[in-house]
C-alpha cells in the first residue's frame, strides 16, 4: 500500500522565518486505474506518451504517473474514486518534474538535488519562488508529470496515447458514429440521435457494444456493431431547418430545406434529454411569373427542440437582433451552448428566455479545438463547466483526415475514447486513445490552509513509500 507524507515550508524573504505544516495522504485509484484499463484494446498497440513508448509512458510511476503536483485553493473529498479536482476549484500552482524556465507564476520546479528515491519509495522536491503560486493553499495531490507543467505555454492536459486505422469498410455505413453520439462505455451501449434536413422525424438508435474487455485480435469494420439493438421515432414536428410561407398557394404551409444530408442537431444532455436549435425561415408571397410562385425572405425564427422519450416539444427563443445564423455545438450542464459567427452564446434549457453572452470569449468552429467530452464541451481549447469556461486544455491532437464523429469523446475514468468513420474510397474505422492528465494520484488536504505570498518562498517536501 502507497502512503505519503508532505511537509511545506513558507520562508520569509525578509525575516528568514520559516514557517513548517506537516500532514498525511490517500491514495486515489488514478494510477491503478492507468494500469488495469484497456479501452477497445489499445494499450495493446504502439502507444506512446512524452518521448516514451511501450510500458515506457507509464514507469517508472515516480517520473511519469506521479511526476506532477497540484495545489488547490478548496479542500478535495477524500475518497478512493475521487480522481479529479472539481472545475470551479481554483487551481493555485503546480510544478513537474524539471526546472519552470517559462514565465508561468502558477508554476514551479523540481529541486533535482533533493529529489531522489528513498528505502521503499520516492522523496519528491519542489521549490516555489516569491512571484510563484501566490494565494491559498488547502490541498496538494500528486498527478502526472504533464499536468504539473500546465498548459499556458506548450503542453496538452489531453495527451493522445495513441491511434489505429482498421480495415475498409465496403458497405460506405457512414450513419454510424456521427458527432452526437454518446458512448455510456460503463454500460456497454452507445446511442446516435439522427436526423435529416428533409425529415420531420429522428430517429433514436441504440447499439449495444464492448468498450471495455479489448482483446489481442484487431477490431476491424467487420466487427464494428452497425446495426442499433433499439431504434425509437420521434416526431419532430418540423425539419430541422424549415420554411414557413404566408400568401400565394403555399400560404400556412411548411417544407424543409432542399438538402436530403444528415442534420445532426440534437445534443444528449446530463439529464437525458436532447437539445438543439431549429430554424423557421418566414417566407411572403411577391407575384407569379408564368407557372412559377415568388416569395420574399421576411424574417428568421428559432425554436429549442427538448427531446424526451419519444416526445418532442419546440419552445420559441428569441436570439439577438441582426443574427442569422444561430447554431446549437452542444451542451454544458443545464446550458445548450450555441454560437452566430464568433460569438458564443448560452441558452438556460430550463428558461428559454435566459440567453446569455459568454463574456470575454471569442468563438472559432476549428475541429481542432471543440468538441463533446460526455456530457459536456471543450469549446477553443477550454473545459467549459456550468456553461462557463473553467480549464485550459489547449488544442487537442486529431487525424485531419477524420471526417465522420471526430467531434465526440467519452471518458472513462483516466482515459479518453474516439472511435469514428471517415471516407478515403471507402469507408475506415479510427480510433484514438487519450489520457487526461490532471488527475489526482493522491489527495492530501491540509489540517491548515497555507497562504503563500510574495514575500515569502515555499518548499514542498513530499514522500511516497511503499508500505505493507
Amino acid at each position: 500500500m502507497l502512503k505519503g507524507k508532505s511537509v511545506i515550508e513558507l520562508t520569509d524573504v525578509h525575516s528568514g522565518k520559516t514557517e513548517r505544516y506537516e500532514d498525511t495522504n490517500m491514495v486515489t485509484e488514478a494510477v491503478y486505474d492507468i494500469l488495469n484499463a484497456n479501452l477497445m484494446g489499445m494499450l495493446y498497440d504502439n502507444t506512446s506518451f512524452n518521448g516514451s513508448s511501450g510500458e515506457g509512458w507509464m514507469f517508472p510511476l515516480y517520473k511519469n504517473l506521479m511526476g506532477g503536483i497540484l495545489l488547490y485553493q478548496n479542500e478535495l473529498e477524500e475518497r478512493e474514486d475521487n480522481i479529479y479536482a472539481p472545475l470551479d476549484n481554483p487551481l493555485i500552482g503546480y510544478a513537474a518534474d524539471d526546472a519552470n524556465n517559462t514565465l508561468d507564476v502558477r508554476r514551479g520546479s523540481r529541486n533535482l538535488t533533493e529529489s531522489k528515491k528513498v528505502d521503499g519509495g520516492y522523496r519528491f522536491v519542489w521549490d516555489f519562488q516569491t512571484s510563484q503560486a501566490n494565494g491559498t493553499i488547502s490541498a496538494i495531490c500528486l498527478t502526472n508529470l504533464l499536468a504539473g507543467k500546465g498548459t499556458k505555454y506548450d503542453y496538452n492536459y489531453m495527451v493522445r496515447l495513441g491511434s489505429w486505422i482498421g480495415d475498409r469498410n465496403a458497405n460506405n455505413n457512414r450513419e454510424i458514429y456521427l458527432s452526437n453520439k454518446r458512448l455510456f462505455i460503463e454500460e456497454g451501449y452507445r446511442l446516435e440521435m439522427l436526423t435529416r434536413q428533409n425529415s420531420d422525424q429522428a430517429v433514436l438508435r441504440k447499439y449495444k457494444d464492448d468498450f471495455l474487455h479489448g482483446s489481442l485480435m484487431d477490431r476491424p469494420a467487420t466487427r464494428i456493431v452497425t446495426e442499433p439493438e433499439e431504434e425509437t421515432f420521434i416526431d419532430l414536428g418540423h425539419a430541422p431547418y424549415y420554411y414557413h410561407y404566408t400568401g400565394g398557394s403555399k400560404d400556412g404551409t411548411e417544407e424543409p430545406y432542399t438538402s436530403s444530408d444528415i442534420q445532426t442537431y440534437l445534443f444528449h444532455a446530463a439529464d437525458g434529454k436532447w437539445y438543439g436549435i431549429a430554424r423557421r425561415s418566414n417566407q411572403k408571397y411577391s407575384y407569379t411569373s408564368g407557372s412559377k410562385e415568388y416569395y420574399n425572405h421576411v424574417s428568421y425564427e428559432w425554436y429549442m427542440d427538448t427531446i424526451e422519450g419519444d416526445r418532442c416539444t419546440s419552445r420559441k427563443i428569441v436570439v439577438p437582433d441582426g443574427v442569422s445564423e444561430f447554431n446549437s455545438i452542444g451542451m454544458s450542464g443545464k446550458w445548450l451552448m450555441c454560437n452566430t459567427g464568433n460569438k458564443l452564446y448560452r441558452i438556460d434549457t430550463t428558461n428559454v428566455a435566459n440567453i446569455e453572452l459568454v463574456p470575454d470569449f471569442t468563438y472559432s468552429g476549428s475541429y481542432t479545438t471543440t468538441y463533446i467530452v460526455d456530457d459536456d464541451m471543450v469549446i477553443n481549447g477550454w473545459y467549459f463547466h456550468n456553461g462557463e469556461p473553467k480549464l485550459y486544455l489547449r488544442e487537442t491532437p486529431y487525424d485531419s483526415s477524420i471526417s465522420w464523429g471526430r467531434g465526440q469523446m467519452t471518458r472513462y475514468k483516466t482515459f479518453g475514447l474516439r472511435e469514428s468513420m471517415y471516407s478515403s474510397s471507402y469507408y475506415h474505422v479510427y480510433k484514438e486513445l487519450y489520457l487526461y492528465t490532471p488527475y489526482l494520484a493522491t489527495i492530501n488536504n491540509l489540517g491548515t490552509p497555507v497562504i503563500k505570498t510574495a514575500d515569502k518562498t515555499m518548499k514542498i517536501t513530499y514522500t511516497i513509500t511503499e508500505e505493507s
